[in-house]
């Protein structure tokens, strides 16, 4: 009798304790807002910028008892190629052409594996498809936790475009060329 009292004891303090680090670092789906995707670039005439304000992302987050974002245990983004704009409708029209767009409508990043340090600085490692081609890249980004327990990431990444057999546009029969290196920057806000 005496040891199936411990025994029951001991399994109810293990259940206790599970819960209790269950519930401080409870994973949440969240609702993503606020979507901006930038891709700036160079060319010999002038720097140019292509910008998207929409997609679609699906997110699981992780978060301390105060609110803190500890951990991405899933994350996905995808935008349609073609909602990346500049001020100009030829250039724009280049870049899909280049993009591949009746064939690849869309620009895709899943997200393998993301640590997230005390400071909110985030590292990660996913797969983002542009033009059909899928390449494993690394991600630096920052997060901020905001009074309303919304999370605002934002981080940039500089890729060639030639990765992904993306053919840097050219304008003007070949007067002016784009650069083939490109920085993406992305911000989102994530709801818990």
């Amino acid at each position: 009798m005496y040891h199936s009292a411990i025994i029951r004891k001991g399994i109810a303090t293990l259940l206790f304790v599970h819960f209790i680090i269950a519930a401080a670092f409870a994973q949440t789906k969240t609702l993503v807002s606020g979507i901006t995707l930038k891709v700036n670039g160079t060319s010999t005439l002038h720097d140019w910028e292509m910008k998207a304000t929409g997609g679609t992302c699906a997110a699981d987050l992780t978060f301390s008892p105060a609110g803190q974002l500890t951990a991405i245990p899933a994350l996905s983004y995808t935008v349609a190629a073609e909602t990346l704009k500049s001020e100009h409708s030829g250039m724009d029209n280049n870049a899909y052409k280049a993009l591949k767009t009746k064939k690849n409508p869309n620009i895709t990043f899943k997200l393998t594996t993301a640590t997230v340090a005390a400071d909110g600085s985030i590292k990660a490692q996913g797969q983002l498809t542009i033009a059909g081609v899928t390449k494993v890249v690394d991600l630096t980004a920052k997060s901020t936790t905001t009074a309303g327990k919304s999370v605002v990431i934002k981080g940039s990444k500089v890729i060639n475009m030639t990765d992904f057999s993306v053919e840097p546009p050219s304008f003007m029969m070949g007067a002016m060329k784009t650069g083939n290196a490109v920085t993406i920057s992305y911000e989102f806000t994530l709801h818990q």
